[in-house]
């Protein structure tokens, strides 16, 4: 199948762009420049994370710690939702006597359960590597008291939330990250300036390569078939 006269093929989006290619590298490194930049205005952030265990107290048998097992890993999607609540949130602000709103620092709180187990990670976002470290920590802690305080059967406690891992201090911040920046600003800049080119390129609608003189050559003299002809065979 011949393409239409007038428009430009493969091989004339590959000129046009291989006649500019000092443009668009230029462009590459000015935005990976421009997003380099904005990295160094960005506040750095660190993560620290605890882990609490759930457990459902009871006699040792198989069959109880069949049921026990299964209660737990039942509690730890409520306890999940728990950690994050305004209960805990504002019992741990005033622990650690901190300046926000608890809608404010539920952003920063990511709680996740490990699947299939009834263990649960509190990761904590900050700017500063200690408070993030304290925050994760007051979250487990306030999660085990409410638990031990709302969770409660006939004969004691239901389940129990125990700390296994408390979260240390960061050695090293988590964000922004700059080789990723670096290379996204990067490539939508190549992107976007060869889209402009290309955009320029079919605009001028001139002759450039010999190829396109041949093509329009070829395709003005191509026979047309028409119905009169198909009629006279």
């Amino acid at each position: 199948m011949i393409a239409p006269t007038g428009v430009p093929t493969l091989k004339d989006y590959g000129r046009i762009l291989l006649s500019a290619w000092a443009s668009i590298l230029a462009a590459a490194v000015l935005s990976a420049g421009v997003a380099w930049l904005a990295t160094q205005f960005v506040e750095p952030s660190y993560t620290a994370a605890s882990r609490v265990f759930v457990t459902a107290p009871g006699p040792t048998s198989p069959k109880n710690s069949l049921d026990g097992n299964r209660g737990s890993l039942v509690r730890v999607e409520t306890y999940v939702q728990l950690a994050t609540g305004e209960q805990v949130l504002r019992r741990v602000i005033a622990s650690e006597d901190l300046p926000v709103e608890p809608e404010v620092l539920k952003k920063d709180i990511t709680v996740v359960p490990t699947p299939g187990s009834a263990l649960i990670e509190i990761s904590v976002v900050n700017s500063d590597a200690e408070q993030a470290r304290d925050i994760a920590n007051a979250v487990a802690v306030q999660l085990i008291k409410l638990v031990g305080e709302i969770d409660l059967g006939a004969d004691g406690a239901v389940s129990e939330v125990t700390l296994v891992d408390a979260a240390t201090t960061p050695d090293a911040a988590t964000g922004p990250k700059l080789t990723s920046n670096l290379i996204l600003g990067g490539v939508m800049g190549a992107i976007m300036s060869s889209v402009l080119v290309l955009a320029f390129g079919i605009a001028r609608d001139s002759i450039d390569h010999r190829d396109q003189v041949e093509n329009i050559v070829k395709q003005a003299t191509a026979p047309r078939w028409s119905p009169a002809a198909e009629g006279v065979r």
